[in-house]
């Protein structure tokens, strides 16, 4: 890019000039064409004029603002040396051009550092090849403990190290200042290295809604880190294009793993919880593995999976899971799967990948566990008519049995009724003889009444005679 032609008034033109030279030295940072070994140089004497001309320092080095402990000198032909502040440089281009991003200026070992102010389990440093299309040499892990080592003071703060399936290195550690040398390293046993900090796994995110849109989001940061005492990563603000409201959410990345019950901004007390990913699905094949950018496959339908251009005439059939259903329906099971995916590694400060491996195991052990719990089909059947035959068998026994008893009780009763009835009958009979003789004769009540006790006595049934009544 040339910058011949330009006016001295546009040169000293502050707001143009940081602009224009923040993006020229932005995107000659991210193609590192002329990157040294002990940092970036950039010689121009076009952009040393525009920056001089802006009044920037002189004679300082800054550190690269993506690549740690990267140093980045401007020089122009004559070997003038000046320094550009790339970390507010940085701020400046996240978020000038689009009020949308903001990221925090601190690099990646200094938000790590800080980390001990903040509650957190682990810390993951990723250690990469620096060609972004190779993979990192299967080294001897002696090898590698000995280089570690030599490098690190705090190399028994190491917990767990392991190469995964990309062709990376992860080491864990609840240490901060072990993780931040860690993250100095430019090279591993001669392999140059990228180094970086799974940043799912110290971070919280969080919803705050109704944030002025005319509030910058550098304001809100400043807002939220001076009010609760808290580390901004980044702030993503939520607008769509045309939006003409005031107001909209913002999505907060703060450092550590323990969200508050509220936020304070601006004298008010919002009411935060963990922020929860949706699944995000591949608009080309549908698949929730990977993004639409690195899909490689031939676009399909999302109703009925197949691969057609014009209006779709079909049955919907939903290309993951075979059902009577489009790809994107949110009640398919897939999506249903991958949600509890989402929420599971938002609620456990996890990676995708991790959520997803522990989620699939658990599944995997909840099966084997109802395999081996239940035996087949036809066994259960089998085993369910037996016991049942047997209960049937038992039950008509106890019921002749019952039967019997009540039989042999009630009988017993019967005849000690019928022998009480003919008891009864004989003494009534006897009774009745006996009144039917005293009827004539000339007594008296006294001894009619002594009569009537010696009836009663004898036959064993009370009587309500009234002596009176005989004579």
């Amino acid at each position: 890019m040339e910058f011949n032609g330009l006016s001295t008034k546009e040169r000293t033109d502050s707001n143009m000039a940081l602009d224009t030279v923040s993006k020229w030295i932005w995107r000659l940072l991210k193609s590192q064409e002329n990157s040294q070994e002990n940092g970036l140089l950039i010689k121009n004497n076009q952009i040393r004029k525009l920056v001089h001309g802006v009044g920037w320092c002189w004679g300082e080095t800054r550190p690269h603002p993506e690549l740690s402990h990267t140093n980045v000198t401007v020089l122009d032909d004559y070997d003038d040396c000046f320094s550009v502040n790339l970390q507010s440089l940085y701020a400046i281009m996240q978020t000038s051009t689009s009020e949308k991003f903001f990221k925090s200026g601190k690099s990646s070992k200094e938000l790590v550092l800080r980390l001990g102010q903040s509650e957190y389990e682990d810390i993951n440093d990723l250690i990469s090849n620096a060609d972004p299309n190779s993979r990192f040499p299967q080294l001897n892990p002696f090898t590698l403990q000995s280089f570690i080592k030599d490098k690190s003071n705090r190399h028994n703060s190491i917990q767990n190290m392991k190469f995964t399936r990309q062709g990376k290195i992860i080491f864990t550690t609840q240490d901060p200042v072990c993780a931040a040398q860690l993250l100095t390293l430019e090279k591993v046993v001669n392999t140059p290295v990228s180094t970086n900090v799974i940043w799912e796994n110290i971070t919280s995110r969080f919803l705050l809604y109704d944030i002025p849109t005319t509030v910058s989001l550098p304001e809100v940061a400043a807002e939220l880190s001076k009010n609760n005492e808290i580390e901004i990563v980044e702030i993503r603000r939520f607008v769509k294009q045309n939006n003409t409201r005031e107001s909209s959410p913002v999505l907060v990345t703060m450092l550590g793993t323990r969200l508050p019950g509220y936020m304070k901004i601006w004298f008010t007390n919002q009411r935060i919880q963990s922020f929860i990913d949706r699944p995000r699905q591949c608009t080309k094949c549908y698949s929730f593995m990977h993004p639409s950018r690195v899909c490689e496959k031939t676009p399909v339908c999302h109703s009925c999976g197949a691969i057609h251009s014009g209006i779709c005439q079909v049955p919907q059939k939903c290309v993951n899971c075979q059902g009577d259903h489009s790809a994107t329906s949110k009640g398919c099971p897939l999506y249903i799967k991958e949600q509890n995916i989402m929420e599971l590694k938002c609620r456990n400060h996890l990676t995708t990948a991790e959520a997803r491996r522990i989620y699939n195991q658990s599944a995997k052990v909840n099966y084997a566990s109802a395999v081996k719990a239940h035996a087949p089909i036809n066994d259960i059947e089998g085993q369910i008519n037996g016991k049942m035959e047997a209960m049937l068998l038992k039950m008509n026994e106890k019921i002749e049995s019952v039967i019997q008893t009540i039989n042999a009780k009630m009988e017993q009763q019967a005849n000690q009724l019928v022998e009480l009835f003919e008891r009864l009958v004989e003494s009534l009979l006897q009774n009745f003889s006996a009144i039917h003789k005293l009827g004539g004769e000339t007594i008296s009540p006294s001894s009619k009444k002594k009569t009537v006790d010696k009836l009663r006595k004898a036959s064993g049934v009370p009587m309500q005679l009234d002596a009176g009544a005989l004579g």
